[in-house]
C-alpha cells in the first residue's frame, strides 16, 4: 500500500499539472465543423434577421468549451448552422477553448479587449469570477421575452439585484451513478440512508467488487462530499457566512461531509490505486462491471453506457444521515459580452441556442434536463433526473455557491490533500487560510 507521503506527492503533482493547464495557454483558433445542415426549426428566434434584408453581414464570435467535436460539439455546430440558415445576415465565428484552459482563456479575451460577443460559463462561481474583472462585463438581459420560458430556479444564479445576465442550458445532478444490472444481480437495492449506503458498500467489497470508482482528478471528489454538504444544510446563505468569517471551515457541516468521504477510502471502498487513476479509467471500471458505483454526475451516463450497452446505468443521490437533498448542477450558462457591437443579434443567437427546441434535442444525447419550463423529453433517465432537479427542496450543489472559481478550486485542493492523507487539522487550516486571503 502506498505510504501517505507518496500519496501526497502524487496528488501534489496532479494538482500542479492541472493548475499549469489552467494557467492561460491561449487556444483561440477559430474553427467551424462541416456538418450536414438541416432545416431550421420554427420558433420566434428563427425568424429572418433584419440585417439580411438590408444586406449587412454581422459576425458574432462565440467562445465556448463545448465546441470540442470529440465530445458533444456536433450538436452545437449543427444548431449554429440552423441559426445561420434562419438568419442569413448573421454569421457565427466559433472560438473553441479547451476546458482546462477556459477560465484563463476567457479572462485573457476580456482583459485584452479581444472580440467576443457570446460566451459560456459553467457555474455560478465562474460567472462571478468573470464579473469580478468588471462589474459591467455582462449584457443585461432583463425583460428579454425569451427569458420567460426558463424555470425561475435555473435563472437565480445569474440574477443580480433583480437583473438577469445569462440564460441556462441543460441541468444535471451529481453524486453517484451505479450499475443497476450489477446491483440487481447481487440482490442490492439503492440505499436511502447513510447507514444503508455503508452496508451496500461493505456487501460489494465482500463479493470482491469495488464499491465505488474514484480517481485522482482534482475536480471529481467534490461531487460526493459536496452532495453531503447539501444534506448537512450547506446553501448559499451558509457560504456567505463562511466567506464573511461568521462561520469557520471547522463547522460540523463541512467536517462531517469530508470525513464521511474519507471513510470510503479508509474502509477500502475505492480502488487501492485511486491516486494514480484518471476519470476515464473510473468510467471503464463501472462500464465493465468491475465497480458498482462512480463519483460523478449525470453527464457521464451516456459515455459509461457506451462502454457496455448491456449494463443498465442509473443515477442515485448520495444519501445523508438524516435527510437527502437533491442537487442541481446547471451545466452551462450562456452570456453576452456587454461590449458587443451587436447586442440584438447576440440576443437572437442566445435565444435560439437556449431555446426549447434545441434543449429538448440536446437533452436526449446528453441525458440531461432542459431548463425550459414546458420542455418534454421522452427518455426514462432524463425524466428520473428531472424528478430530482425540479423538486422544491432541490438546491444548487455546494461548491458552486462559493463566490469565485479561484476560491472554489483552493477549497477543493485542500479537501483532496486530506483525502490523500494530509492530517485533517492541517487541511482545514490550509482551507481557512485560502478563505481568509480571499477577503483581503
Amino acid at each position: 500500500m502506498v505510504k501517505t507521503k507518496g500519496l501526497l506527492a502524487l496528488l501534489a503533482l496532479v494538482i500542479v499539472i492541472s493548475l499549469t493547464a489552467c494557467g492561460g495557454n491561449k487556444d483561440s483558433n477559430s474553427s467551424e465543423k462541416p456538418t450536414t445542415s438541416s432545416a431550421a426549426e420554427s420558433s420566434p428566434s428563427a425568424e429572418p434577421s433584419k440585417e439580411a434584408s438590408s444586406g449587412e453581414q454581422v459576425t458574432l464570435r462565440y467562445s465556448s468549451y463545448q465546441l470540442d467535436t470529440a465530445q458533444a460539439g456536433n450538436a452545437y455546430y449543427e444548431a449554429i448552422k440552423q441559426f445561420e440558415a434562419a438568419n442569413p445576415g448573421i454569421k457565427i465565428e466559433t472560438d473553441f477553448i479547451q476546458n482546462a484552459n477556459y477560465t484563463a482563456g476567457i479572462k485573457t479575451r476580456l482583459l485584452g479587449g479581444e472580440k467576443m460577443d457570446v460566451f459560456d460559463t459553467w457555474s455560478p462561481s465562474l460567472f462571478a469570477e468573470f464579473k469580478a474583472l468588471d462589474d459591467n462585463v455582462y449584457l443585461d438581459l432583463t425583460g428579454s421575452e425569451f427569458l420567460s420560458a426558463f424555470l425561475p430556479s435555473s435563472l437565480a444564479p445569474v440574477t443580480i439585484d433583480g437583473k438577469v445576465y445569462g440564460a441556462p442550458e441543460l441541468m444535471h445532478s451529481d453524486g453517484l451513478l451505479y450499475n443497476k444490472t450489477l446491483f440487481e444481480a447481487n440482490g442490492l437495492k439503492v440505499p436511502q440512508t447513510w447507514d444503508e449506503f455503508i452496508a451496500v458498500c461493505e456487501a460489494l467489497k465482500q463479493k470482491g467488487i469495488t464499491p465505488i470508482a474514484m480517481d485522482s482528478e482534482w475536480w471529481v471528489p467534490q461531487f460526493f462530499w459536496g452532495s453531503l454538504m447539501s444534506n448537512n444544510g450547506a446553501n448559499a446563505d451558509w457560504t456567505k457566512k463562511l466567506e464573511s468569517g461568521e462561520v469557520k471551515i471547522t463547522d460540523p457541516i463541512f467536517v462531517d461531509a469530508i470525513s464521511k468521504h474519507k471513510e470510503l477510502i479508509d474502509k477500502g471502498y475505492v480502488p487501492k490505486d485511486w491516486t494514480g487513476m484518471k476519470h476515464e479509467q473510473s468510467k471503464d471500471l463501472v462500464g465493465q462491471g468491475k465497480a458498482a458505483m462512480i463519483i460523478t454526475g449525470t453527464w457521464d451516463i451516456s459515455s459509461i453506457i457506451e462502454r457496455n450497452p448491456d449494463n443498465d446505468i442509473d443515477f442515485m443521490m448520495v444519501p445523508g444521515k438524516d435527510k437527502t437533498v437533491p442537487n442541481i448542477n446547471v451545466g452551462t450558462y450562456r452570456v453576452i459580452n456587454a461590449n458587443t457591437k451587436h447586442p440584438e443579434e447576440a440576443k437572437k443567437f442566445l435565444a435560439f441556442m437556449n431555446s426549447k427546441a434545441n434543449q429538448e434535442k440536446m437533452a436526449v444525447g446528453a441525458l440531461a434536463v432542459p431548463s425550459v419550463a414546458d420542455a418534454k423529453v421522452d427518455n426514462a433517465i432524463v425524466n428520473k433526473v428531472a424528478s430530482v432537479v425540479t423538486r422544491e427542496d432541490a438546491t444548487l450543489y455546494w461548491p458552486h455557491t462559493v463566490s469565485t472559481e479561484s476560491l472554489q478550486v483552493k477549497i477543493l485542493e485542500g479537501v483532496n490533500k486530506y483525502l490523500a492523507g494530509l492530517a485533517l487539522d492541517e487541511a482545514l487550516a490550509e482551507i481557512q487560510k485560502a478563505i481568509d486571503d480571499a477577503k483581503k
